[in-house]
């Protein structure tokens, strides 16, 4: 008769005067595995006008519960006695949730981090914020990837981040908050008569030929020649083809008017002054970032549509202009920017993903098989990265000589600031490791980018933003 494993005991340990709504989805993502016991611990309140602005609950305090414990999850931000080993979260190394508040207030990335009783982190992540600039959504997004954090480092998963960002500590600023609060206040009343008037942030696609090595080293957005701007409709995420002497560019296409994407294709003949898309993929969800690649003797698309869940593959019937659906990739999963490379005797394929109420900007994961079938097996360490500074995929893997280097999107400060390279020193299905080798960012009045780069062949293709007046 075999013995029963003994259900493992979690004691949470919550602030009385800081509650949050993610502390009680916590316990309840642990509740079935765990056998969880939760306590408000006395804490310090939050200033006045930050729980008036943000709504933050307080709860009566308790007494922390005796007996034994497989592990504490201190969420109390107080000192004192544990009873069993500890995980507590750190924000740019403090425990207090007003030094991320802080920093989120200055509209910078937080450090997060889950360190034991010792002081050891087992995991961290330097997270993204979204766009939206305001506090609450801020928060949301920085609480959902804490969520995370702590569910993997208690089931042993997670890792201290390699790279961690040198930073003064960011303190809570009561007058940030209530100027930010009069700032939106009267944006809401101005914006009638802003409509319009301010210059949109624009995608576009920029070439060179080239018959030079590549070289990741140098970057100068001057040097690549434009596509005409087309004031309705932007493009983005370039990757290119060369078949049988010709250059095919496909790309993103989004127009303002239907604001949804779909794939488009250029033959790339005289250069970028007379390149002429045409739609070769649309569905009633948004598309974006067609990764076109070679496997098998055959041709293949994967699209980005996060919305719909996985990732779609269609095959060539007739390159360039024609698709036909081949198979669905990994259903379950809202993956975004699908990229697939071999890798001594592998194929794998690696995406940005997005842990429920989280960025889709900040982790990436990757999967392996021997074929483009499957079956597709997760790698030991997903997600194999957590950084808003080089996670999500941004083009097509280069190879140079034996080097493997992989561009991806820089989103420390806004979507898309700038393209990360990384050189990708170590890849099995238990072990990764890369380093950034170069950035590239395009200078130039109203210029950010790029966020996506195609170097594979002559015709070298990357994105950029620019501000268009309305």
């Amino acid at each position: 008769m075999q013995g029963s494993v003994e259900t493992p005991r979690v004691l949470i340990l919550l602030p009385a005067r800081r509650r949050w709504d993610w502390h009680e989805r916590l316990g309840a993502a642990l509740a079935g595995r765990h056998d969880v016991v939760a306590a408000s611990v006395d804490s310090p309140a939050y200033p006045r006008a930050l729980r008036q602005s943000l709504g933050v609950r307080t709860v009566a305090a308790e007494a922390v519960p005796e007996g034994r414990f497989d592990i504490v999850l201190d969420l109390s931000e107080t000192d004192g006695p544990r009873p069993g080993p500890v995980l507590r979260p750190l924000y740019d190394d403090s425990p207090d949730t007003l030094a991320l508040i802080g920093r989120l207030q200055r509209g910078e990335c937080p450090l997060l981090d889950i360190a034991d009783g010792d002081g050891t982190v087992r995991a961290s992540s330097y997270a993204a914020i979204g766009g939206s600039g305001r506090l609450d959504g801020r928060l949301d997004l920085a609480f959902a990837r804490l969520e995370a954090l702590l569910l993997r480092a208690l089931d042993g998963g997670g890792a201290p981040l390699a790279d961690r960002p040198a930073r003064e500590p960011a303190k809570f600023s009561e007058a940030r908050l209530l100027k930010a609060g009069a700032r939106r206040m009267a944006a809401g009343l101005l914006a009638p008569a802003r409509r319009g008037a301010t210059p949109k942030r624009h995608w576009n696609i920029a070439l060179r030929r080239d018959d030079l090595a590549q070289d990741v080293r140098h970057f100068d957005i001057a040097a690549y020649t434009p596509l005409p701007v087309d004031p309705d409709v932007f493009y983005a995420d370039p990757f290119v083809v060369e078949r049988e002497g010709r250059s095919y560019l496909f790309a993103e296409a989004f127009p303002y008017g239907t604001k949804k994407g779909v794939i488009v294709c250029a033959d790339v003949g005289e250069g970028a002054a007379h390149c002429t898309f045409q739609t070769v993929l649309e569905m009633p969800w948004h598309l974006s970032y067609p990764f076109v690649f070679e496997w098998e003797n055959h041709i293949y698309m994967a699209p980005e549509g996060s919305t719909h869940g996985g990732v779609e593959i269609y095959r060539a019937s007739a390159f360039p202009w024609a698709w036909e659906w081949e198979r669905r990739l990994l259903p379950d999963w809202p993956l975004v920017d699908a990229t697939f490379f071999p890798h001594e005797g592998r194929l794998w394929l690696f995406a940005g993903a997005a842990t429920p109420g989280g960025s889709d900007w900040d982790e990436l994961y990757a999967w392996h098989a021997t074929s483009l079938a499957g079956p597709w097996e997760p790698h030991r360490l997903n997600p194999i990265k957590s950084d808003c500074r080089s996670a999500r995929p941004g083009g097509r893997p280069l190879r140079l000589g034996d080097r493997l280097l992989r561009p991806a999107q820089r989103c420390e400060r806004e979507y898309g600031e700038a393209l990360a390279w990384l050189e990708i020193r170590t890849l099995t299905p238990d072990a990764f490791e890369e380093v950034e080798v170069a950035s590239w960012r395009a200078q130039g009045p109203g210029l950010s980018g790029p966020h996506g780069a195609d170097l594979g062949s002559r015709l070298r293709a990357v994105d950029y933003r620019m501000l268009l007046e309305r």
